[in-house]
């Protein structure tokens, strides 16, 4: 069952049906390893005190008090101060921006989800959150001609690099205060 987020460009919204999300799994393959003994395949799991098989599927996790009452309500401390939990992408609309297309080269991508939506072609930059909490990704929507996608992650702080490179190093002026007390450098004394 598909689910749906609302993206807002400019004073238009649309309603954007977002598939699941795209796996390792599904673009190199899912490995299962089967170990048998005696033609019968094994399960995996924890051995309790009494020697017993408790599956992993069995286990869960929950948030407990220093006396071991169960705790409903998760808060978030930064700096000592309490944060207030931000909406899902599936509670509140997000905005969107237009991109020129080489903004995507600096975009380090974590999350993929196709999507079906009826925008126009173009990159988009919004914020994505699937669940709320304090905080939420930075987010590309690309919209093709043969399909778009939703794409969470963070912008690289890295500039492309052209054909000619400067290296300042190199190419520092230096003056003769700081020729003085330095010895010739030399590739064999390494």
């Amino acid at each position: 069952m598909a689910k749906s987020i609302i993206l807002t460009l400019g004073k238009k919204n649309f309603c954007v049906e977002l598939g699941r999300k795209v796996t390792k799994d599904d673009l190199y393959g899912k490995v299962k390893r089967v170990v048998e003994k005696d033609g019968l395949p094994l399960d995996r799991g924890l051995l309790s005190p009494n020697g017993s098989i408790i599956q992993r599927k069995a286990l869960s996790s929950v948030r407990l008090d220093s006396q071991g009452t169960p705790i409903e309500t998760e808060e978030v401390l930064h700096d000592g101060k309490l944060v207030e939990p931000l909406p899902s992408s599936f509670d509140e609309s997000a905005p969107l921006e237009e991109l020129p297309i080489k903004a995507l080269a600096g975009f380090c991508v974590t999350d993929v989800y196709p999507i079906v939506c009826e925008m126009p072609k173009g990159l988009y930059s919004t914020w994505f959150a699937y669940r709320k909490g304090p905080d939420r990704k930075e987010a590309l929507v690309l919209v093709r001609e043969d399909g778009a996608f939703l794409m969470a992650g963070y912008r690289k702080n890295s500039p492309l690099v052209g054909l000619g490179v400067i290296y300042d190093f190199f190419d520092a002026e230096s003056t003769d205060d700081d020729t003085e007390d330095e010895d010739d450098l030399d590739f064999a004394m390494m």
